[in-house]
């Protein structure tokens, strides 16, 4: 399974680059087409619903459509648990707090690889490899 970072949603849902939404939309459209492939959370939800309501301007109308497109995707929500793991992947890897959240909830949810353009390319967290789609050579 992938997990999918907040800024591939971003991306998918606004042509400021065209190239990056193109890429993003045929990496979550690979997702949907094989059941439970893609994976998010509850804590990328609540940034991509901000992004695109603050500094994207986007209407709710807009919001609301990609909310239910992303609904096929299996998504976890935050727990105190899933917080206190993330805690030790801070300290264990050294990366800001929502990446350590990002990575713990990947884990949880039995993920393979994190995609991101955030999180360095390559890198491996828990056991599960980062991949930047925007990045040559293919993305799948």
């Amino acid at each position: 399974m992938r997990f999918f970072d907040t800024n591939i949603l971003v991306y998918a849902a606004t042509n400021q680059d065209e190239r990056k939404c193109r890429i993003a939309r045929e990496v979550i459209a690979h997702a949907l087409s094989v059941n439970h492939y893609g994976c998010i959370s509850t804590q990328v939800l609540g940034e991509f619903s901000n992004a695109m309501l603050g500094k994207l301007h986007q209407t709710s109308e807009r919001l609301e459509g990609f909310l239910e497109y992303f609904r096929e995707l299996l998504a976890s929500d935050i727990t105190i648990d899933l917080i206190r793991r993330a805690i030790s992947v801070k300290e264990e890897y050294g990366i800001q707090f929502y990446d350590a959240l990002i990575v713990a909830t990947a884990s949880k949810l039995g993920c393979h690889e994190i995609v991101s353009e955030d999180l360095n390319p390559g890198q491996t967290y828990c056991g599960m490899a980062v991949v930047n789609p925007f990045l040559e050579p293919a993305r799948e």
